[in-house]
């Protein structure tokens, strides 16, 4: 027997308990602080004989027609200080999976309403839809359903769970491309300057008039064919030294150091264009 429900219903034709499956589902009642007193309530199906009366919904104490109680007082729908908990009412026991409520004035007794299973829906007097107070319909219809499982991902995972995909198709979330930064064209001596000043110097897309990644390409072919030159020179003084160490002589006088490029006068180097390649003009 659970604190939340107490039964009224020991002279009544459906004067059976609850179900165990509404029992759990009305357990959110506890935590509310209310107790719900069950007037009429379960009775045998129709294919079991016996007494009954009205429709399926009671059958094997499915529904049950009760009056709610909080602190010891007696609630009523028609009192709107009392309505927004009789609202939590069937708002939070559609989303238990609680499917039928029915109340209002001309249905049944004052301050009572039928919860239970069977078809979804909302009604008042007549038993009618139309008939059900806008309170009843706002409580209804502004509360979620009751999540039912996905029974197809639940096969597929038992036989196979790497077989189930993580994220539905269709609702992957694509990531906006990150903009491209813009290519640095200052250099190794341009970037250095900048760090130890704090500068923000940038070479642009022009030099006089002209493209600088092609200004740029051409100072570094120029760079490395002085490099290349500076290597034969130095290999040939090689050369020469080790003949000169063995006695040897070009043309009959004293040895020969031969430079092509680094022999020439140097000039201190200056302006901005001096570091590309090595070679200044």
């Amino acid at each position: 027997m659970v604190n939340y429900i107490r039964y009224a219903n020991q002279g009544a034709t459906r004067n059976r308990e609850l179900s165990e499956e509404l029992l759990k589902r009305l357990g959110y009642l506890e935590s509310m602080g209310v107790t719900a007193e069950v007037f009429s309530g379960g009775q045998p199906g129709i294919e079991e004989g016996g007494a009954r009366v009205g429709s399926t919904r009671h059958d094997h104490g499915e529904a049950g027609d009760m009056f709610f109680y909080k602190d010891g007082r007696k609630l009523d729908w028609a009192n709107e200080q009392d309505r927004p908990i009789f609202e939590q009412i069937v708002s939070q026991g559609k989303a238990n999976g609680i499917t039928g409520f029915g109340a209002g004035p001309g249905y049944m007794q004052a301050g009572s309403m039928h919860v239970g299973m069977g078809a979804p829906g909302v009604w008042g007097a007549g038993g009618k839809g139309d008939n059900a107070p806008a309170w009843l319909k706002t409580a209804y219809n502004g509360a979620p359903s009751q999540a039912k499982p996905d029974v197809v991902a639940e096969v597929i995972a038992a036989a196979d769970p790497a077989s189930v995909p993580k994220q539905i198709p269709g609702t992957e979330t694509i990531a906006a491309a990150k903009p491209e930064e813009p290519k640095s064209r200052n250099g190794v001596l341009i970037d250095a300057y900048n760090k130890l000043t704090g500068s923000d110097v940038q070479i642009g897309d022009k030099i006089l008039g002209m493209d600088t990644d092609k200004m740029t390409k051409g100072f570094g072919q120029i760079g490395d064919f002085a490099k290349s030159v500076a290597e034969n020179d130095a290999n040939l003084n090689k050369q020469i030294q080790a003949a000169r160490a063995q006695g040897g002589r070009i043309g009959g006088g004293s040895p020969v150091e031969i430079a092509a490029i680094s022999s020439l006068p140097q000039r201190k180097r200056r302006g901005g264009l001096s570091g590309l390649g090595g070679f200044t003009l």
